[in-house]
């Protein structure tokens, strides 16, 4: 493993590593039929600092709505959005095509971006075509809600460099799953403010997206 993926999500990795083998389970029965949602499409109200997802469940798009809506609010508020939005979409399994459809990674530091995404689809991805050929598709873990509490102003170190953020706890429920007895729902999260580009992969040559000029954006760094 790369020193830099370390550094962003510290002993938080072994919690990405782990929340299909070990973590206790909240379902919320009156969700509907993961393939059902997915051929549903969703639109979402875009914005210039943070890009929309791909193909997003309905949470997925309420939660990046409220991201749009959050800049113009203050910081805490914003803070409360990304973190909100990332949760949702990294750990929902059920709108994503492959083990390398990696959701949230805009709202990770452009830095450690491409070593984020490796790390995700070989420890955290991995289940989705396991649970697939298993249950089938219906059973892919989906977010369907995430409550923050205990959010406090920090300072949070990241590659050295001291930044103003939050720390803050989180609860993550699911829709119906065979599996969801599995699911990670709680997660200890820190989230800084910094200066950063959109990372764009240098594999994607066909793609439109520019990583653009720096902006004032709010980054995950640790969820444990």
């Amino acid at each position: 493993m790369s020193k830099t993926i370390k550094s962003l999500l510290f002993a938080g990795l072994l919690a990405f590593a782990m929340p299909l083998s070990a973590c206790s389970g909240t379902q919320k029965s009156s969700q509907s039929d993961t393939a059902e949602e997915k051929a549903v499409k969703y639109t979402v109200k875009e914005n210039d600092t943070y890009w929309a997802p791909d193909d997003p469940t309905e949470y997925i798009a309420k939660t990046y709505d409220d991201v749009s809506a959050s800049l113009g609010k203050s910081d805490e508020e914003q803070a409360k959005a990304v973190m909100t939005a990332f949760l949702a979409d990294f750990f929902t399994l059920s709108n994503k095509d492959s083990d390398g459809d990696i959701g949230g990674l805009d709202y990770i530091p452009a830095a450690s971006n491409e070593d984020f995404a490796e790390y995700a689809k070989y420890y955290y991805y991995n289940n989705y075509a396991q649970i697939k050929a298993k249950d089938g598709s219906s059973a892919l873990p989906q977010v369907v809600n995430v409550t923050l509490s205990n959010v406090t102003p920090a300072k949070i170190t990241y590659m050295d460099n001291e930044y103003d953020g939050y720390t803050m706890n989180a609860a993550i429920e699911y829709a119906d799953s065979p599996e969801a007895s599995n699911f990670k729902t709680s997660a200890k999260c820190s989230i800084i403010k910094v200066q950063d580009v959109h990372y764009v992969s240098k594999a994607d040559v066909t793609g439109t997206k520019e990583a653009g000029e720096p902006k004032d954006v709010y980054r995950v760094i640790a969820v444990e």
